[in-house]
């Protein structure tokens, strides 16, 4: 056979995989790879500025990249609060009331369901613009311990019994996220890690409890909610725990959440907390340190605009910060967003 009878041949085989594979200009973009791929590709092609800017509750677009603008966060204790109309079910601690897991179960998933539906009605959440009214990223459930009836947001938890908590939070949390083995319905976010139930100066205060009570009464609602419901994300909280901000608190986020639990999700701040770090806390003396022992205490991702969106950079050029440290982070949150 002739080269001019070969050629055509050759140039029809050729085009035919690269015309398949320029729907995916970067391995990132293709689905049919790992997870682990995609997230690792997508980080070696992120500047410094790029990784911080995706560790912000509104993270903007990336548009060289092709990436869309995404803001976290909505709540849905008992129904999606913000993003549109949605049904809305009995308070929280009327849930818990029920005594029934399954049920609470069926509650949450009609909740994902709507958010999910809504979220295809904007477009893939493209005409969906509004800060906080996210329909993937929820803030919820609220699994503190109710222990004072002055505390404000009583209604949002499940009362004051861990069991009961840890088993009704736990249904909550798996209905919300669904049982795709690859990808999540929707990403819940059990809060405020840990021991936030008073309003008395609660941007400020500091808990101090033992040991022996944490794991006994407060922990284990948060411990089930992770082993068992695999909650993909967890919220800290404004005060502090026993001398430590809960929000740059290492044995909390680190050592028990990760280490002990095996808590593979990413942290995100109750809202405006980092800043209470220096501010509120005056546990460093400016906001680049407070940047620092954020990051290193385990926390990913800032919901507001201040430590982590304007000074987590400047503590990474002054030396404070590595980029280990953010990577981890960034890892964390990108690996959420891409098993949305």
């Amino acid at each position: 056979m002739s080269i001019k009878k070969i050629l055509p041949l050759f140039v029809i085989f050729i085009l035919i995989p690269l015309a398949g594979f320029s729907q995916n200009q970067w391995e990132f973009q293709n689905q049919d790879l790992p997870l682990e791929t995609r997230v690792a590709d997508l980080m070696s092609r992120l500047t410094i500025q790029e990784k911080i800017s995706m560790l912000i509750s509104s993270a903007e677009a990336i548009p060289r990249l092709e990436i869309e603008n995404y803001y976290h966060g909505n709540e849905a204790l008992h129904g999606v609060v913000k993003g549109g109309r949605f049904t809305v079910f009995p308070q929280a601690v009327a849930l818990a009331s029920t005594w029934n897991p399954n049920l609470i179960h069926q509650v949450s998933t009609a909740i994902s369901d709507e958010a999910r539906g809504k979220w295809n009605f904007y477009n893939q959440g493209k005409e969906q613009k509004n800060v906080y009214s996210d329909l993937l990223t929820f803030w919820s459930p609220t699994i503190n311990m109710a222990r004072d009836p002055r505390w404000g947001r009583t209604p949002e938890t499940y009362g004051e019994d861990p069991y009961l908590t840890s088993r009704i939070g736990m249904s909550f949390v798996k209905g919300l996220q669904g049982d795709d083995d690859k990808y999540l319905k929707v990403v819940s976010t059990p809060k405020h890690f840990v021991a936030n139930n008073q309003e008395e100066n609660r941007f400020a205060y500091n808990a101090n409890i033992s040991e022996k009570s944490l794991r006994e009464y407060y922990f284990p609602a948060y411990k089930v909610a992770v082993q068992e419901g695999n909650a993909q994300a967890i919220m800290s909280a404004y005060n502090a725990l026993n001398g430590v901000p809960s929000t740059a608190n290492g044995w909390l986020l680190n050592t028990v959440l990760r280490d002990e639990w095996g808590f593979e999700g990413y942290v995100v701040s109750d809202c405006g907390a980092p800043t209470y770090i220096q501010k509120s806390h005056k546990y460093v003396n400016t906001k680049e340190e407070a940047a620092k022992v954020a990051l290193e205490g385990g926390l990913d991702l800032e919901c507001g605009d201040d430590i982590y969106a304007e000074h987590l950079l400047k503590a990474y050029e002054n030396g404070l910060v590595s980029q280990v440290n953010i990577d981890k982070a960034v890892k964390r949150v990108l690996t959420a967003r891409f098993k949305l």
